[in-house]
């Protein structure tokens, strides 16, 4: 695979995701219609044997390369910082994931919206096979697999023989009971966790709930899509344009943020004592931005407006807005009586309004006035 690799490098084709136009067929669509696999890839060693009968590929150790679960987009792969630090302090180096001519090997725990939309995200890739999917509910499951690719799992213990890669895509709350089933198997024998990579995807919690794992051989990390994933089967498509935050031990962490940059993604690092803030953060520019266009869309219900004529007209002042945002910064974006210091229409809206709206309206245009002195301190006075 690395000499294929190198060839879509070299021609400016480094990844097979769905980018831009038609979507791509899923792993098993593929397939099916007998898509050709590189021809390295079909040389793998007598690990094939039990990649056939469903067991992942062994993980080979290796120190000097990212192997080819990360190689599809090596311009944008940062050395691997804890590989130096380790070699210097005489440390070993834990193996790679897929560092022979294997194909890392995805399997996900939970089949709702992030699961169904990052493995199909994921399993675009040049250097990812789907596994398959685990669901407490089966129909979810195969419905995951229709979709992705893989098979269906009869439980995480089945999901996590089957790769490299276990991605736990269920609610926050089950996530430790989703880890305390592995760490019972393994630590009676009838799972090994050595050497696996085991990512939860919450925003708030870290990689702390995976407890133990360092004694089992483990890798751990968090990996949260800074994005509304709102469907199963569609959103998938727009996890290019996402930020991941990631949280972990050093190789966790840079192995998923090898895999994202491969895709395209701005990854950034957190502290686990930062996620509980950073998932706030994603509430704040999230849902609770649909509270505050639901308590605009009821105002102009009181002026007359029915409520869908409300939001839709509410709309392209949210999008453009938005959208102005999300290009030229903040400072620059604000508009409106507080940037022109017209205490008269502040005063005059606070009269008109009530209750939480009433409380929200002006708790926000404080923030708006700390925002216009902190322009004003950065740029001068305004003009």
């Amino acid at each position: 695979m690395a000499a294929w690799l190198e060839q879509k490098t070299r021609r400016g084709h480094v990844d097979e995701g769905a980018g831009a136009g038609a979507p791509a067929p899923s792993p098993a669509a593929a397939g099916a219609t007998g898509a050709t696999v590189p021809a390295a890839s079909a040389a793998a060693p007598a690990g094939g044997a039990a990649g056939a009968a469903g067991a992942a590929a062994p993980l080979v150790p290796a120190v000097d390369a990212w192997g080819d679960a990360i190689a599809a987009a090596p311009e944008r792969i940062p050395a691997p910082r804890h590989a130096a630090r380790a070699a210097a302090g005489g440390a070993p180096v834990p193996p790679r994931v897929c560092a022979g001519p294997g194909r890392l090997r995805v399997a996900v725990v939970g089949a709702g919206k992030v699961g169904c939309s990052l493995g199909r995200y994921l399993g675009e890739s040049a250097a990812v096979d789907v596994a398959g999917f685990y669901s407490r509910d089966e129909a979810h499951a195969r419905e995951a697999v229709e979709f992705a690719g893989g098979s269906v799992f009869a439980s995480p213990i089945e999901a996590v023989r089957a790769a490299n890669l276990l991605l736990v895509t269920t609610p926050d709350t089950t996530i430790a009971d989703v880890w305390d089933e592995l760490a019972r198997a393994a630590h009676a024998g009838e799972v090994s966790l050595r050497d696996k990579l085991v990512v939860h995807c919450s925003g708030a919690l870290s990689s702390s709930v995976f407890a133990g794992a360092r004694e089992l051989g483990a890798h751990v990390c968090s990996a949260h899509p800074l994005y509304a994933v709102s469907s199963r089967f569609h959103c998938w498509r727009e996890l290019g344009r996402a930020s991941f935050t990631l949280e972990g031990d050093d190789w966790a962490v840079d192995l998923m943020a090898g895999l994202l940059r491969a895709r395209g993604n701005q990854v950034t690092r957190v502290a686990a004592g930062a996620k509980t803030r950073y998932h706030a953060a994603a509430v704040m520019a999230s849902n609770l931005v649909v509270g505050l266009y639901d308590m605009a869309a009821g105002e102009l219900v009181r002026c007359g407006f029915d409520r869908a004529e409300a939001e839709a007209a509410l709309a392209p002042l949210f999008l453009g807005n938005a959208e102005h945002i999300a290009k030229d910064g903040v400072e620059a974006s604000l508009t409106g009586p507080a940037v022109r210091g017209d205490h008269t229409t502040i005063d005059a809206h606070l009269a008109c309004l009530e209750g939480r709206d009433r409380q929200a309206y002006q708790l926000l245009t404080e923030q708006l006035v700390d925002i216009v002195r902190r322009r004003a301190a950065e740029a001068g006075p305004l003009a």
